[in-house]
């Protein structure tokens, strides 16, 4: 079985002109009336953007009707801020996502900064970036929380007119501080530019190669502390919308391996065999407990907090998938969609000893 998506999608609203040309596109059979509604959304996307009306563009988001309706409209935005440059001379705004694996006894502030010169550098060296490409990359940690808040107006603005010479303005270190251990995201955030017609000035996308080894190498080296354990995870420089989506994703994966080993080892440990559920659970999240069998009184949890791009099927074969490399063979998948609170207000999870469930 799969996992019922938790989330709910309002009604189509045919009042807002966006989810209006939305709709339309989408439901044309055609495939060359269709190609034709596409431009035309995409040029209403354009105008939004160029008018810098991010509360219109940001309600025709929320007001999509289903997950492939909000994909659709998200690629079209997308392409808008940072598809190709068919003319002139664009600045090309990219995020370097690092996921930080971190541990340490006691309280532990990490540096904000690295040497971007460095890092260019081994970029550079691993083909990423071009020898001649005209770049500027900040070495502060960017907190994602500061990337959420630039909107796709903003973006585009950077796109069309920023001097790619110079830093991305407003996008401040955030220093993070933390006891015991924990998965965290941060940023290096840089700007290049682009040509029409020239080669990528920064390969931006695909696979991670042998230079993230490098990289994390030099992170690790300049993040070093007494007490400190430290394992970055660089990932490919993308475009900042794309590279938010796609390092979320991978904290959530990281930090749900670090769960799982963690509350695999407690358990076996002890001689006991563990069991593992699996829930959709209102209003957009995925919680995962940790069991032991012969003990109904002790677990552990894990929520997975939905995006609008999360794909509640590819999370499910990924926790599943996981759960089975690491030999579990008692996982079990929970029907329907469960509340949120329990009735003393709490976060509700379900466990192995509190419900029916369809074994994995």
């Amino acid at each position: 079985m799969y996992l019922t998506d938790p989330r709910q999608y309002p009604r189509v609203n045919p009042q807002n002109p966006v989810i209006r040309a939305l709709m339309s596109y989408l439901t044309e059979k055609d495939a060359d009336a269709a190609q034709a509604k596409r431009r035309q959304l995409a040029e209403l996307i354009d105008e939004l953007l160029l008018n810098h009306d991010h509360p219109a563009l940001n309600a025709a988001l929320t007001q999509t009707p289903s997950q492939d309706a909000w994909l659709a409209l998200w690629q079209i935005v997308c392409d808008a801020v940072e598809g190709p440059v068919s003319s002139g001379s664009k600045a090309l705004p990219f995020a370097i996502p690092l996921i930080l694996v971190a541990g340490s006894k006691n309280e532990i502030t990490l540096n904000e900064q690295l040497d971007a010169d460095a890092v260019l550098a081994v970029l550079r060296d691993a083909g990423i970036i071009r020898a001649d490409a005209v770049i500027s990359l900040s070495g502060a940690l960017v907190h994602p929380d500061t990337l959420a808040a630039i909107n796709p107006a903003q973006l585009r603005q950077w796109r069309d007119s920023h001097d790619a010479s110079q830093p991305l303005p407003d996008l401040p270190a955030t220093a993070l501080t933390f006891k015991n251990e924990g998965v965290f995201l941060r940023y290096l955030v840089g700007v290049a530019r682009q040509d029409a017609g020239q080669p990528a000035a920064i390969r931006l996308g695909g696979q991670v190669g042998n230079w993230a080894n490098v990289l994390a190498k030099l992170v690790g080296d300049a993040l070093a502390q007494d007490g400190l354990t430290l394992f970055p995870i660089p990932r490919v420089p993308q475009g900042l919308l794309a590279a938010q989506d796609g390092a979320r994703q991978t904290q959530l994966e990281t930090r749900l391996q670090v769960a799982t080993s963690n509350a695999l080892r407690s358990i076996r440990s002890k001689g006991r065999t563990p069991v593992i559920c699996i829930a959709s659970h209102e209003p957009a999240e995925i919680r995962i407990t940790f069991a032991a069998q012969e003990d109904s009184e002790r677990w552990e949890g894990y929520v997975w907090p939905l995006a609008p791009g999360d794909r509640v099927e590819a999370i499910q074969h990924y926790a599943v998938e996981l759960f089975r490399e690491c030999q579990v063979n008692d996982i079990r998948l929970i029907d329907g969609v469960q509340p949120d609170k329990d009735v003393d207000e709490l976060p509700y999870f379900i466990t192995a000893h509190t419900a029916a469930t369809t074994q994995q």
